[in-house]
């Protein structure tokens, strides 16, 4: 993978970090359309590399992490919000 490839159009904002992965949100550069869209990154993963997931799973899989450990809940609630006014 060519380390200047960005997945994200800017840096993406965290909104959980635990153990050896993150999970972050961020408009991705690959679909216009999707005005954010959540990515997985593990420290096995090439520098900037994300599984970004389907647009279906988003906001169920957003909640599902209020409160938990590692959380952002306060990034968590905005991205939540946003995917609602969306």
């Amino acid at each position: 993978m060519n380390e200047n490839y960005k997945p994200f159009k800017q840096e993406p904002k965290i909104i959980y970090e635990r153990d050896s992965f993150k999970i972050v949100v961020g408009q991705a550069c690959t679909n216009e359309d999707e005005k954010f869209c959540i990515g997985l990154r593990a420290n096995a993963f090439p520098n900037k590399a994300y599984v970004i997931f389907m647009p279906q799973l988003s906001l169920n899989f957003l909640k599902s992490l209020l409160g938990e450990e590692g959380s952002d809940n306060e990034e968590l609630i905005k991205a939540i919000k946003e995917m609602i006014e969306s």
